[in-house]
């Protein structure tokens, strides 16, 4: 597998004549308060209206014309398939499509998300991986849906800005449910590092091609929103879609 850890600039993974990807930011919305500007989280206790302009500002500029593609996501390992019969709010945390002109769209504060696509970008996936849906096998769900389509060894994966190991102290039993290596220990507290974690499960996964922003949602205060640092907050977005 091919790491390359680097960031972004601007939130854009790709944007090719076949495909679109990237995150946003939470600069350039209509939002105000703790949940300034760019807030696009649709179940956050935001004014809906400001919700729905900022995502209508975002999709408009990075994918016009594209149909947008959202889940009620539950910290779960679960994931259904988009496609003309697809609803959005189901309760999920992944999904994928061979579909083109529709945006998977993926809410992200400080949990991890990762986004697929196969060589040949006939094939597109997100999901959104907090500690409970990596524990669970959300990664590897995905990856095995995906191995029906295409070989892994074919798909190229996009891990997202998350909170990072410096700043994500946790309880002891976490220990149970990763492994040790993720784990440092200062002051007599843990913390883990699910970024990391993330990226050795897509390796584990056979994903040929990994791309790491390592970006701390934590720590950048003016980039992104993070639930651990101020609770009521607002939500940014990862996102993938294929063009016509």
């Amino acid at each position: 597998m091919q790491i390359i850890e680097t960031p972004i600039p601007h939130g854009l993974w790709l944007d090719t004549d076949t495909c679109i990807a990237g995150f946003s930011t939470r600069k350039g919305g209509v939002s105000s308060g703790v949940y300034e500007s760019m807030n696009t989280g649709l179940h956050s206790k935001d004014d809906a209206k400001n919700v729905k302009q900022n995502r209508q500002l975002f999709f408009d500029v990075v994918a016009p014309g594209f149909r947008v593609a959202n889940l009620k996501q539950i910290h779960s390992a679960d994931i259904v398939r988009v496609d003309s019969f697809f609803c959005n709010d189901v309760e999920a945390d992944g999904f994928y499509t061979t579909e083109k002109g529709v945006i998977l769209s993926v809410s992200i504060a400080d949990c991890g998300s990762v986004l697929f696509h196969n060589d040949d970008f006939s094939l597109i996936a997100g999901l959104h991986c907090g500690w409970k849906g990596t524990r669970d096998g959300i990664i590897q769900n995905m990856v095995k849906i995906l191995s029906g389509f295409s070989d892994p060894q074919s798909l190229t994966a996009y891990i997202g800005p998350m909170i990072q190991q410096e700043n994500y102290q946790v309880g002891e039993e976490f220990l149970g449910f990763f492994p040790r290596q993720f784990f440092c220990q200062k002051e007599g507290s843990y913390y883990f590092d699910l970024n990391s974690c993330v990226e050795q499960i897509l390796h584990d996964c056979n994903v040929g091609t990994v791309y790491n922003a390592k970006l701390d949602t934590f720590s950048n205060k003016d980039l992104f929103y993070s639930y651990r640092r101020d609770g009521q907050t607002g939500r940014m977005c990862s996102y993938i879609g294929l063009k016509k």
